[in-house]
């Protein structure tokens, strides 16, 4: 049976991988990657290395698309941004494979910055004119990434899904450039420039949530 988002965010909190700060200013809050701060945050990659769980977040997360009526057998390959949703998407094209019994191949964009430019390139991956490419991503926090990775598929000549499969969506956006975000848990959370976070107004230090120290700190207690 398909767990519910109630269910998967109760999987998150099991795993450690659901982190929501107190309110003590002695405890550290999130640094985002995009420069904001935020009082929450899902590590998706304390899921994803559990093989058996990742395996059923990736099939749910199929059922879930095809509850939506979406036709997945026109999907050639299965991308998202490196570096967390490399295996995620690994995963996934093998249960649209299965599902669907056709072959389903994965690749992943890589991050390159110059100057104040950012852009998703495929260095190690190929996309190939005309293939129908579904973009997913671990957690969608402002969408700049997958936006970035789906203007990448199109400039290499793929043709992008009108849809975005992710594990969670916390940005609180209901699409990425015209294209609807399909997640097992939607949840909204706050994000604040550093000039307004009310964390930092109470003495609350900015961290990395992603590095393991840092991670530890969150979740210490104070």
């Amino acid at each position: 049976m398909m767990r519910s988002t109630e269910d998967w965010i109760s999987q998150y909190q099991e795993k450690g991988a659901f982190w929501l700060h107190d309110g003590n200013p002695k405890r550290p809050h999130a640094l985002l990657t995009r420069g904001k701060h935020s009082s929450g945050f899902f590590d998706s990659e304390l899921v994803m290395e559990d093989s058996i769980l990742l395996d059923e977040a990736t099939s749910d997360l199929v059922l879930l698309l095809q509850k939506r009526d979406i036709n997945l057998n026109n999907v050639d390959r299965v991308l998202g941004p490196s570096m967390g949703a490399i295996t995620l998407a690994h995963d996934i094209s093998r249960h649209i494979g299965h599902n669907c019994f056709n072959h389903v191949l994965r690749a992943y964009a890589e991050k390159e910055t110059n100057g104040n430019s950012k852009t998703m390139v495929f260095k190690r991956t190929v996309i190939r004119t005309g293939e129908h490419v579904l973009v997913v991503d671990d957690v969608l926090t402002t969408g700049d990434s997958v936006g970035l990775t789906v203007t990448a598929v199109i400039n290499a000549g793929g043709i992008v899904m009108p849809f975005i499969a992710v594990l969670v969506n916390r940005s609180g956006l209901k699409e990425v450039d015209g294209r609807k975000i399909i997640a097992l848990i939607d949840h909204s959370m706050p994000k604040w420039m550093p000039v307004e976070c009310p964390l930092c107004k109470e003495g609350s230090e900015a961290i990395r949530p992603k590095e393991m120290e840092n991670w530890a700190r969150l979740n210490a207690s104070y």
